[in-house]
Order: C-alpha cells, then sequence, then structure tokens
C-alpha cells in the first residue's frame, strides 16, 4: 500500500508540474492535512497557489485561510482577504458568506460595509449555505446595519437555517417565535408554505433590498 501511495503521489506530482489544476489542488490538500504524505504547509501553499492563480475557486478558499493564519506562507490578512473575495466572486456559497462576515467586521483589509455585507450573506443563503441563512435572520431580528426588523422574513431565513444543519439555528428560531405575535408568526407560516414556496434561491429577499 505504502508503495502505491509514492506510485499517486509521483504521478500527481508530475501532473501538478505540468499545470493540472486538479493535481495540484489535491496535491497542496494532501500536504496541508498529512494525508500519506508529512505535514508540509509549504508544499501545501506551493501546490494551492499554483491551482489558486489558475482560478481554481477551492484552491483560493484554502489560501485564504493559509493566508488568514500564516500556514506555509506570511500571515497577511489582506491577502487572506483578496484570495477569499476571488473565491467567493466565482460563486462558492461558504466564501461569500466569509466575504459577508468581512464587511461586517471590517476584516482581512475591507472597510466595514453593510450593503457588501449583506450581499455577501444574501448570495451565500440563496445557496442554502446555513450559516448565512441564520445570519440574515438574526440580522433581522434586530435594528443594527440599518436593516429593520421584520420578524417574518426572519422567521424564513432560520427556517431554512434549521433544515440546513446551521448550528444554534434552531435555539434562535425558538426565541424568536417567543417575540412573534400570533398574526406574525401565521403570516410567516404561510409564507414558508407559498412564497412564494421557498424555491431554490430561498425565501423573497425583498424586503431586504430596500432595508439599508
Amino acid at each position: 500500500m505504502a508503495e502505491d501511495m509514492q506510485q499517486v503521489v509521483a504521478l500527481l506530482t508530475r501532473a501538478a508540474e505540468q499545470g493540472n489544476t486538479q493535481a495540484q489542488f489535491r496535491l497542496g490538500v494532501m500536504y496541508a492535512n498529512a494525508d500519506e504524505v508529512a505535514l508540509d504547509y509549504i508544499e501545501a501553499a506551493r501546490w494551492l497557489g499554483r491551482a489558486a492563480a489558475q482560478g481554481l475557486a477551492e484552491a483560493q478558499s484554502l489560501m485564504g485561510w493559509l493566508c488568514a493564519n500564516g500556514y506555509g506562507v506570511p500571515q497577511d490578512d489582506a491577502e487572506a482577504g483578496r484570495w477569499y473575495l476571488r473565491a467567493a466572486e466565482a460563486g462558492r456559497a461558504r466564501d461569500q458568506y466569509t466575504v459577508g462576515a468581512m464587511y461586517r467586521w471590517g476584516r482581512y483589509g475591507v472597510a466595514a460595509d453593510p450593503v457588501r455585507m449583506l450581499d455577501g450573506y444574501q448570495r451565500s443563503a440563496q445557496q442554502q449555505f446555513g450559516p448565512a441563512q441564520l445570519a440574515l435572520g438574526q440580522l433581522l431580528m434586530k435594528d443594527e446595519y440599518g436593516i429593520e426588523k421584520d420578524y417574518v422574513l426572519a422567521y424564513q431565513w432560520l427556517s431554512l437555517a434549521v433544515v440546513n444543519g446551521a448550528e444554534n439555528a434552531g435555539q434562535v428560531l425558538e426565541s424568536l417565535t417567543r417575540e412573534m405575535s400570533p398574526e406574525q408568526l401565521a403570516e410567516a407560516q404561510r409564507a414558508m408554505l407559498s412564497d412564494a414556496a421557498p424555491d431554490a434561491t430561498g425565501p423573497s429577499t425583498g424586503g431586504m433590498g430596500h432595508a439599508l
């Protein structure tokens, strides 16, 4: 088995050196996880960096993580942010959520920006990424960032966050339900059934579009 894995690594390395992005990505992940090779963040960053430079979004996301933590490369928040932004632009829901958080808190080389925060969260939530749906639901429970409180829409996003496995979404939804009037709860439940039945893009975000 050990010899077989050595052959696999050799084949991957050859393909990676010839510019194959998937081979570069696979090698980078193997070195980052000590998967059948010795842990080596420098090698991980080398191969992931090559794949990321060729536009592979998964590699761009991991390069953001490496730069944020200083693994295999100098720690650099701004460089991490640039990689996360590129991965988000490629459509990765997890990175769109990360970008939303970046603009929420003003991290990784960007200034706080509620409009861009909301855009990142919405793009991610519409791809059914539970943590982004949870973030939107929590934002709609408060009067912050210029976002108007909307318990009905918050209920919709939190319900989807529960379905999509976001940690603590159930507790947040229970807390919200206790705050809602019977009329609001009935309206929210009707919306979940109809909405325009949430389709693949989730509940209607019309109420958020003009919230800022």
